[in-house]
C-alpha cells in the first residue's frame, strides 16, 4: 500500500537528483502460457499496466493454438516485404517516481512469430547456424535500411549489441540489444525458433522521460529498474517441446549436441539491404525497393 502512494502517477513537484522509479512487482506476475503446434511457452508476465491516459489497448493472448500463419508486413515498415509476421501479445508498463515526481518512463513489450515470405527447405532455424541466419536477415529487413543521415550514410540503428545466447531454453536462442542513433527509446530483443521454419521474436523497448543525450538521461533517471523488469521476463520463459520437436532437435544434436549459438555476434555492417528472400544480406541502394516515382 505504501509503495501505492509513494510511487503515484500524480506530479505535485519536480525531481531533485537522480530519480530510481518503481514500476510494476514482478514478484506478484501471474504465469502464462502460449501454445504452438510444436511446443508450449511459458513465462511471467505483468498485467497491463500504461501510463494514464494512454489509449495503447493490450493484445490478448489466446487460449487457441498459434498456428503462425503470418501476412506480410506493410511496405513502410519493411520495404522488401519478406518476412511475415503475427501478432501474439502486447503490454505496456509504466515507470513513476518517488513521492509524487509523476511519470518516469515506460517499457513496453511485443511477441510475434515471424516467417520468410519464401520458404526455404534448406533453412532450418532449428539448427544454430540457420537460426543466426534467420535472425541477422530478419534484423536488416526491418531495421538495416533506416538511414540517419543520408550523405554519410550512417544507420539509425545499430544491432545485434550485447549479443548473449539464452541456453537455459535447450534450443537456438539469444538475446541481445539495439541502439537508436537520437536517443528516443532503446531496445532488447529475444529470438528463438518453435519450428524449423517459426521464429519468436520478443521486441521490449523502454524510455525515460526526460531529455538530453543517453547518458544524461541515465544520470537522471535511473533506466536499471526497467532493465530489470525486462531481464527477469526473459529468465521466465521456459519452452516444452512436443515429442515430434524433440525427435527433430535430436537428429540436429547429432551434429551440433549443444545446440549452442556463438558466443558473440558483432553489430551488422548498415546501412544495407536483403533479398527477396529475406535472408540474403545485399549492399545499401536506396532505390532498391523505392515505390515507383518517388
Amino acid at each position: 500500500m505504501l509503495d501505492l502512494i509513494k510511487y503515484s502517477s500524480l506530479r505535485l513537484r519536480n525531481q531533485e537528483g537522480r530519480c530510481s522509479p518503481k514500476g510494476p512487482a514482478f514478484e506478484s506476475a501471474q504465469n502464462t502460457k502460449i501454445r504452438f503446434p510444436q511446443c508450449t511457452l511459458e513465462f511471467k508476465l505483468p498485467s497491463h499496466s500504461p501510463k494514464r491516459g494512454d489509449g495503447t489497448e493490450q493484445t490478448r493472448i489466446l487460449k487457441d493454438i498459434y498456428r503462425l500463419e503470418g501476412r506480410s508486413y506493410n511496405r513502410n515498415i519493411m520495404p522488401s516485404k519478406s518476412w511475415e509476421h503475427e501478432l501474439i501479445a502486447s503490454r505496456s508498463w509504466v515507470f513513476n517516481g518517488p513521492w509524487f515526481t509523476g511519470y518516469k518512463g515506460q517499457v513496453s513489450f511485443a511477441m510475434s512469430g515471424v516467417n520468410p515470405g519464401i520458404q526455404n527447405p534448406k533453412l532450418n532455424f532449428l539448427h544454430p547456424k540457420g537460426f543466426e541466419t534467420g535472425v541477422l536477415g530478419f534484423l536488416t529487413a526491418s531495421w538495416g535500411y533506416r538511414v540517419y543521415d543520408e550523405e554519410q550514410e550512417i544507420p539509425e540503428y545499430k544491432a545485434p549489441l550485447n549479443w548473449s545466447p539464452l541456453t537455459h531454453l535447450k534450443i537456438p536462442a539469444a538475446r541481445f540489444d539495439m541502439e537508436v542513433a537520437a536517443p528516443v527509446s532503446r531496445y532488447r530483443f529475444v529470438f528463438f525458433p518453435v519450428s524449423r521454419d517459426r521464429l519468436i521474436h520478443i521486441r521490449f523497448s523502454y524510455w525515460q522521460a526526460c531529455a538530453g543525450s543517453q547518458q544524461e538521461q541515465d544520470q537522471k533517471i535511473d533506466p536499471k529498474p526497467m532493465q530489470d523488469l525486462i531481464d527477469n521476463i526473459i529468465r521466465s520463459i521456459q519452452l516444452t517441446p512436443s515429442p515430434e520437436l524433440e525427435a527433430e532437435l535430436a537428429e540436429i544434436k547429432k551434429s551440433s549436441p549443444n545446440l549452442s549459438v556463438s558466443p558473440k555476434c558483432a553489430p551488422l555492417k548498415w546501412p544495407a539491404d536483403v533479398d527477396k528472400d529475406g535472408i540474403t544480406i545485399l549492399e545499401y541502394d536506396k532505390r532498391r525497393y523505392a515505390t515507383p516515382g518517388y
